[in-house]
């Protein structure tokens, strides 16, 4: 009994002298520009990444992290980004990777879990995922969107300078807990709210001519249950002259491709929006007097 208490002794020394040389050692410079080099060619846009290191035991953490658009028109600047696995979670068959991200003062964090055996067999879809975001500032990564979008090949040329012209701010508060069955979807469950705070749609671009909208509600609510992802009739973006309501359900099916969708978008404009844009919407309803508003069955 004494000499076991003595092998684990010094099998628990190696593993910690073993991971501490790691800590010191490893070469985090020459990864820190194979990440950022295979991230640049791979999408075009161009990645720096100040600082990478170590992050708790299995884990790595990149600091002032800069993502610039092929044109250099746009910049995501991300203050600390770390990503962690979780070793406990891999004895029991399972991959947990955390994420994790900070930008102005706003923080948040991200769980995926994938079954190790079902990922062997070749299903990548997550088992779990979670999210929590608090005050996190979403204006760069929209501004980011729109410019790729707006810049993207083959897309229409006239689309490309509306997209220029808007802008959102807004910083988002999220909180996210989905247990995910892609075999047997009837026991997936877990509730989801997306919101929105101090959101602001922008558009006094001077080729608009409009007011900017602030958004006095920006919310998706929803639950999933028996198999099914339902909205709460609660969602809704509302703004003096904009309100965008969805509503329904989404049945999910083991191959993702096949979930039946049973959705309703109720899309309606009001005052200067209305009279600038009104007879787009009567013109996509087939309505002449459809009062600036539409309403689409997904």
């Amino acid at each position: 009994m004494k000499r076991l208490a003595q092998v684990l002794v010094l099998i628990g020394l190696f593993l910690v002298s073993f991971i501490l040389f790691l800590y010191l050692t490893f070469p985090y410079e020459v990864l820190k520009e194979k990440i950022a080099g295979t991230i640049s060619q791979a999408t075009g846009v161009n990645v720096r990444i100040g600082e990478l290191g170590p992050d708790l035991l299995v884990g790595l953490e990149a600091r002032d992290v800069k993502v610039t658009s092929a044109n250099g028109a746009s910049t995501i600047h991300v203050k600390t980004l770390t990503v962690e696995l979780n070793l406990l979670d891999l004895l029991l068959g399972q991959l947990h990777v955390d994420f994790g991200a900070t930008a102005g003062a706003g923080e948040l964090d991200a769980g995926i879990d994938f079954g190790i055996f079902s990922l062997i067999a070749g299903n990548f879809a997550p088992s779990r995922i979670t999210l929590e975001s608090k005050s996190f500032p979403l204006d760069p990564f929209i501004e980011f969107g729109l410019g790729a979008v707006a810049s993207m090949p083959g897309g229409n040329p006239m689309l490309a300078p509306l997209l220029g012209a808007i802008g959102v701010s807004a910083q988002l508060n999220a909180k996210a807990s989905l247990d995910l069955n892609s075999k047997n979807p009837v026991q997936s469950k877990g509730e989801l709210e997306l919101q929105l705070a101090n959101a602001i749609l922008k558009l006094s671009h001077p080729s608009l001519g409009l007011p900017d909208q602030e958004l006095k509600k920006a919310l998706i609510k929803a639950k999933v249950e028996n198999g099914t992802f339902i909205l709460d009739p609660s969602s809704g973006i509302v703004s003096d002259e904009l309100q965008l309501n969805p509503e329904g359900k989404i049945t999910l099916k083991s191959q993702a491709d096949a979930s039946l969708l049973d959705m309703k978008i109720v899309f309606k404009l009001d005052r200067g929006l209305k009279e600038k844009f009104g007879f787009l919407i009567d013109a996509a309803s087939g309505n002449a007097s459809a009062d600036g508003q539409l309403t689409m069955q997904v």
